[in-house]
């Protein structure tokens, strides 16, 4: 109970953005009921400064959207409605496990205090925790078990750059990051291992800069298929200290080499109709009959027909802009490397750096060029 109190003592944005991240959980839901049951611990439910249950592990709290306002049932019985509800954690290793009932979703575990709100006529579900736990939980989810301790540490770095970078990338929606790749990937916490929970320990507060001091832009994919990407080849635009480069490190790994068939009556419409190819044209048809890669291009066949291989991608659904195609028959077959974007680490050639016994900071300095390791404390949020 002294926590709580210490809490709403203590809820000044300063204090709050130098110790915690909020993180819109389901943000890609619109939700109007939602579920959760305590997995450990003991959480309090307050409107305001008024409490208005507590929760044990045997205890079902409910919050719907309901006429403006939350609507707040534990085990059936209604407690109270009100504009905001704040769900506090007794001790910091209590969890909560949420379940969406409208629309219906998955199961997942958080740790952390919750805040739900109203925004556009449903719930806004906040997981208010300290940035050590959310990262636990990030590294988990864009990395999946199993992976050395070094690619874990690369990978909490990484993350946690990424967080202090884009601190206010939801500000309009009223909390720092999204749960979603949008941002990165936070599905729950409580599946993280030892591993993983000592990869971010062992990094705490550290963030890359670059030469200039500032935050270095953290992009990674997947699996680069041997090269990674310039980025204006992605986004159409230039990310100082992110430039193509050979990597041998993924190519032997699980998602390195990719195949997909597609109609070529498709494949051709699609040429056509967007950027008027001209298929009568002998020439311009020859050329659609073999296309190769040997390094990343921009541009699918070649520039003067403004096709970019990143709107092939998008259409067909491609895991990578790294491909080359041959016509057979009525289908146009693509053979494809890496998964992803391309842009900055390859999390598969990282992986296998960490197995081949490099250490975490060898790892980003690969992928990284000119990159610096500081303690985030002396920096300032923006």
């Amino acid at each position: 109970m002294l926590r709580i109190l210490l809490i709403l003592l203590v809820l000044c944005p300063a204090f709050m953005n130098a110790q915690n991240i909020r993180v819109g959980v389901f943000s890609d839901k619109s939700i109007k009921e939602m579920e959760g049951i305590v997995g450990k611990g003991t959480y309090f439910v307050f409107k305001d400064t008024i409490q208005l249950a507590k929760l044990g592990p045997a205890d079902v709290f409910k919050a719907t959207y309901t006429g403006g306002v939350v609507r707040v049932l534990v085990n059936g019985v209604e407690k109270g409605r009100g504009k905001s509800i704040r769900l506090i954690q007794d001790k910091q290793e209590d969890y909560l496990q949420v379940r969406l009932i409208l629309p219906a979703a998955k199961q997942r575990s958080y740790e952390g205090d919750f805040d739900i709100e109203i925004r556009k006529e449903a719930l806004n579900l906040i997981n208010n925790l300290d940035m050590e736990t959310y990262l636990e939980g990030v590294v988990e989810s864009e990395g999946g078990p199993g992976q050395k301790l070094n690619y874990y540490k690369a990978q909490a770095v990484i993350s946690r750059t990424y967080a202090m970078k884009y601190w206010s990338k939801h500000k309009e929606n009223g909390y720092n990051l999204c749960d979603r790749v949008h941002c990165q990937a936070y599905l729950h916490h409580r599946s993280a291992t030892v591993t993983i929970d000592s990869a971010v320990h062992q990094t705490r507060g550290l963030v890359m800069i670059d030469q200039a001091g500032d935050l270095y832009p953290t992009y990674f994919h997947a699996n680069c298929g041997g090269q990674t990407s310039e980025p204006h080849y992605v986004w159409n635009e230039e990310i100082p200290n992110l430039c193509s480069f050979k990597d041998t490190f993924c190519i032997h790994t699980q998602q390195a080499k990719w195949e997909k068939r597609i109609p070529k009556e498709q494949w051709t419409k699609f040429l056509v109709d967007k950027y008027n190819f001209p298929i009568w044209d002998s020439v311009s048809n020859e050329l659609l009959q073999h296309f190769v890669q040997e390094q990343r291009s921009a541009f699918y066949l070649h520039p003067i027909y403004g096709i970019p291989l990143r709107d092939l991608r998008e259409q067909f659904k491609l895991k990578s802009t790294f491909f080359d195609v041959d016509m057979e028959g009525e289908e146009m077959v693509l053979h494809g490397r890496g998964f992803g974007h391309g842009v900055g680490l390859c999390q598969e050639g990282a992986m296998n750096m960490a197995k081949k016994g490099y250490s975490f900071d060898q790892i980003l300095g690969y992928y990284y060029p000119e990159m610096r390791l500081i303690d985030r404390t002396i920096l300032i949020y923006k």
